[in-house]
């Protein structure tokens, strides 16, 4: 079905499935995640809900849809509800989503939510948002092709693939949210150059620290964004005091920057500032201190040895592309000690002393450990498997990922598939050596048949674990 077919029909879905969606008795708990609850009681599904403690019927209220698959909605629902509450929002999340679902049923499963919130709470069909996270966003930055109300995404390390989709005539608030160590980084970085270009609304927020979720501030800037979005063009009441408030705290956040010689992050939260207070204060103080700022030899120094960095990232970066594709190409097993020194120099990248190079390191590391997935993906999406290709990845996996037991398994049980057991004992030595302990899983190995019962196989075991099954005892 095509983008356009597609669109007409959920439209129609959404607009219809409201007339079929009943009334349901339940109390409604204000403060607090509440999950699984049913859409209607005539249709499949559950979602899950947060509605702020100052919750009234009496009231418009601004709303979040948030998308994320395979159970972390709720997980994720619990990471935005501090900041929903302090900034008056809704929270709704279908229970139903999964990254194994084709985007129309996904968008399906999403409109069966958004018609019963919308006929059973006041919503203000001004101030509705999608948010997404990981694959998630890449639902959420889709979602304004289908529904016309929304007026913002928040998108947490997933960029909008196709700039085309935009409908310039209708703009929407984006928030791109990315972590500076995540491989999505630079993607993300010319996300919002593109955007720009466009004259699109966005912001890009970007946090440091080394962990699966944004901090708590990150979020609550992106609902504040929102909220003063909503505010400059009349779709919710201007409020002086939240106004001056927050703009006195960016404001100390920028001289707290600025006395820590973080000049990077002073201009970039500058620039952000300068463009959401716009409509509510005289920005020209501001705009003074971005070009000091910018004039600085400090800034000068940062910015230049971040664009170096960038730089030498990108050649890297073309080298295992190019290198990666010729080895699956030509089974280049030989290789693998080249793609070893690499992963090393991965490692003295993340330790360096310069924080540049320690970012670079940890997307570099996130970048090849995609680029083996997607070949894996591509390799096993062909009718005709490459069985060595396959070999060469699994192999590749284990220099880039060397933790991830299921791989050591699967290498092991696919060499023994094709009687390749001098393979097959190497990785399971080097799957030993890094920590694995599960004996009984290494005798239950498809294809292994004649190799567990060999002299070499459970002495490894015997030596690591102290429970080879088939020796031959004194």
């Amino acid at each position: 079905m095509k983008f356009r077919q597609l669109r007409k029909t959920l439209l129609l879905f959404i607009g219809m499935a409201t007339l079929q969606v009943s009334a349901q008795e339940f109390i409604l708990k204000k403060g607090v995640v509440v999950d699984a609850i049913k859409v209607a009681d005539s249709l499949p599904g559950s979602f899950s809900l947060f509605i702020p403690s100052n919750f009234e019927m009496d009231k418009k209220w601004p709303i979040c849809f948030v998308f994320d698959f395979d159970g972390r909605e709720k997980q994720v629902m619990r990471l935005l509800a501090t900041s929903a509450e302090e900034n008056g929002f809704i929270l709704a999340a279908s229970n139903n989503l999964k990254d194994t679902l084709s985007l129309s049923k996904n968008v399906m499963e999403f409109g069966k939510v958004y018609n019963t919130i919308v006929s059973m709470l006041p919503i203000n069909f001004n101030q509705i948002y999608s948010v997404g996270f990981d694959e998630g966003g890449k639902l959420a930055t889709t979602m304004p092709s289908f529904i016309r109300d929304i007026a913002g995404v928040l998108s947490y390390g997933s960029y909008i693939d196709n700039l085309d989709i935009l409908n310039l005539k209708k703009p929407y608030q984006y928030i791109g949210v990315v972590r500076k160590g995540d491989f999505d980084y630079i993607g993300m970085s010319y996300n919002e150059t593109g955007l720009n270009k466009l004259k699109f609304p966005n912001e890009l927020l970007v946090f440091e620290e080394n962990q699966e979720w944004p901090p708590k501030e990150v979020l609550n800037d992106a609902f504040q964004i929102f909220t003063l979005s909503a505010m400059a063009k009349g779709n919710r009441a201007r409020d002086e005091n939240y106004i001056n408030a927050n703009f006195e705290k960016n404001k100390e956040r920028i001289q707290l920057f600025v006395g820590s010689s973080e000049l990077l992050k002073a201009e970039k939260l500058l620039a952000q500032t300068i463009e959401i207070y716009r409509p509510f204060k005289d920005i020209k103080p501001l705009k003074e201190d971005q070009k000091r700022i910018k004039k600085d030899k400090i800034y000068k120094s940062l910015k230049r040895a971040e664009s170096n960095t960038l730089f030498k990232e990108q050649l890297l970066k073309d080298d295992y592309y190019y290198y990666m594709n010729e080895d699956i190409f030509t089974h280049n097993f030989n290789n693998l000690g080249w793609w070893k020194f690499q992963t090393e120099e991965i490692e003295k990248y993340k330790s360096s002393p310069n924080a540049e190079f320690q970012f670079m390191g940890q997307r570099l590391e996130g970048y090849l450990k995609a680029l083996v997935e997607d070949n894996l993906d591509l390799v096993f999406s062909n009718e005709n498997l490459d069985n060595d290709a396959i070999s060469f990845l699994w192999m590749l996996k284990t220099v880039v990922s060397p933790k991830d037991y299921d791989v050591y398994l699967k290498l092991i049980s696919h060499s023994a598939k094709f009687n390749d057991f001098g393979t097959s004992v190497f990785y399971l030595e080097e799957l030993l050596k890094n920590g694995y302990t599960d004996a009984d899983k290494l005798y239950d190995l498809e294809f292994t048949t004649l190799l567990k019962i060999s002299p070499e196989y459970n002495e490894i075991i015997e030596k690591y674990l102290k429970k080879g099954r088939y020796l031959l005892r004194d």
